[in-house]
């Protein structure tokens, strides 16, 4: 209850702070982009848009395609007598909207209850990390022609699977094979944003009002980095797989944390940071990424034919 009011008291200084920084930014950014430097205020997951959103497949999209993949790879190798099996369910990190995770945000983390390990994970369908013993490899990337007396397909049994996918893109792409797995050159595009977007004033001005309010709550920490990687209760390499117990400390500093994060807009600063880098990501790269979704479109489509048994496959 005492953070909540220090909280609201500081708000109005904090917010002035970051929208004088957020004014000069602009000025010195207005030949190249104008309005584009404008802040947004997010407040729930869905208010995360990215340019890049535009290109790829919705979350749920993406998940039929992986199964579809997954499932053309076992059909494939089960031919040339290699049984590829699912992963079992595991559990993974607590499902959230994609931007939200990528631009920091605590929102839907529970952390006045769960601390910055949000809550406990549900167990989850991956069929995109599985583990293949060496005879699986040879036949998915077909470093052999020949497997069990039996032609290889061109590129294995990956490649035969991908082609697949692909179906119906080449002719859209005036001929051109699509050859390439899109959800990974989309990443690539993101990656090189974000680095673009590190090097934003507007991230670095949020940082330190972040962590003027954060002095105010009782917390010191120079940046958002360094309190939820507080080595009292963050992961790391020699405790990646031994959960620890959330403590009140942890409990404390994680929500004050978020209300900082809330009260300064902080993630709103992070979301025009990335927004601003993927536009000229974009612009250097309009060929590219239309060809992307092109690809990604026909995946979709081929991936739900064959899931209801009306995709013929051949290997």
């Amino acid at each position: 209850m005492g953070f909540a009011v220090i909280a609201a008291t500081n708000a109005g200084r904090l917010l002035v702070g970051l929208l004088v920084v957020i004014g000069a930014t602009s000025c010195a950014t207005a030949g190249e982009e104008g309005a584009a430097s404008a802040i947004p205020t997010p407040r729930i997951a869905a208010d995360f848009t990215l340019p890049l959103d535009a290109y790829d497949l919705s979350a749920a999209d993406r998940k039929i395609v992986d199964r579809a993949r997954f499932m053309m790879l076992a059909d494939c190798t089960r031919t040339f007598g290699v049984e590829l099996k699912p992963p079992p369910p595991s559990p993974g990190r607590t499902e959230r909207h994609g931007n939200a995770d990528y631009l920091a945000w605590l929102g839907d983390l529970q952390v006045e209850k769960y601390g910055y390990a949000g809550p406990p994970a549900r167990l989850v369908e991956n069929f995109t990390r599985y583990s293949v013993t060496d005879e699986q490899a040879i036949l998915i990337e077909g470093k052999r022609r020949k497997f069990n007396g039996k032609t290889v397909p061109a590129g294995g049994c990956m490649g035969r699977t991908e082609a697949l996918l692909d179906q119906g893109a080449p002719e859209l792409l005036g001929g051109k094979a699509a050859g390439v797995r899109v959800e990974q050159d989309l990443f690539v595009l993101a990656d090189d944003a974000a680095d673009g977007a590190y090097k934003d004033a507007r991230i670095r001005e949020a940082e330190r009002v972040w962590s003027d309010c954060m002095k105010d709550a009782g917390f010191d920490y120079p940046d958002t980095l360094a309190a939820r990687g507080d080595p009292r209760w963050a992961y790391n390499a020699a405790t990646d797989q031994l959960p620890k117990p959330r403590t009140p400390t942890e409990i404390a500093t994680a929500s004050a944390d978020a209300a900082c994060r809330m009260a300064t807009n902080y993630s709103g600063a992070r979301q025009a940071a990335y927004r601003d880098s993927q536009q000229r990501i974009i612009a250097k790269n309009q060929a590219r990424l239309d060809r992307i979704k092109v690809i990604n479109q026909a995946q979709i489509k081929n991936a739900r034919k064959f899931l209801a048994g009306e995709l013929a496959v051949t290997w």
